[in-house]
């Protein structure tokens, strides 16, 4: 009877111990993130606080990154569109709650060593805003992100007749 209460008792540590880091056994430390523009053929840089880490040569396309707390950036430019971007915000991987039942703190501390505890949306859709004719679409993508996006009016247009300003915030970290 000893023997066997040993060997259970033996079994479920070795369960436990192969369990530890749930989601980095099951998800991992880096994540394929699919990018999409409306129109497609956009290209496309990925952001992680300000500093590109990845790009897209035409949308639509996937980017491999890294697991971080921080969010992303997905920014695009296309002929004839103004440089626009979308956000991917970085949330808790479901597959951490794996180790509060099984792998316990070990797992827990696997998961956030190797940044397995956070998760992306798996897509991101950039809506591309049409430029007025005559504007000249930015050149090339910026290294780092620029921060908020502003259109103004153009010193030539009609200001009685053009669209409002529009702002496109970016959260402050």
């Amino acid at each position: 009877m000893f023997d066997k209460t040993v060997k259970n008792i033996l079994l479920g540590s070795l369960t436990l111990s192969f369990l530890s880091g749930c989601a980095s056994i099951v998800s991992g430390s880096h994540q394929t993130i699919a990018v999409t523009t409306n129109p497609p053929g956009a290209k496309c840089a990925v952001y992680r606080d300000g500093i590109q880490i990845g790009s897209i040569n035409s949308t639509p396309g996937s980017v491999t990154v890294s697991r971080k707390e921080s969010d992303l950036t997905v920014g695009c430019t296309k002929d004839h569109y103004d440089f626009s971007n979308a956000q991917n915000t970085s949330d808790v991987n479901g597959w951490v709650f794996g180790n509060i039942g099984f792998g316990g703190l070990i797992g827990v501390v696997v998961d956030m060593a190797t940044g397995s505890v956070h998760a992306y949306d798996h897509s991101t859709t950039v809506n591309m805003i049409p430029l007025a004719d005559g504007v000249a679409a930015p050149v090339g993508l910026p290294d780092q992100f620029p921060g908020p996006i502003v259109r103004v009016a153009s010193p030539t247009s009609d200001l009685v007749n053009s669209a409002p300003t529009e702002v496109t915030k970016q959260p402050v970290k």
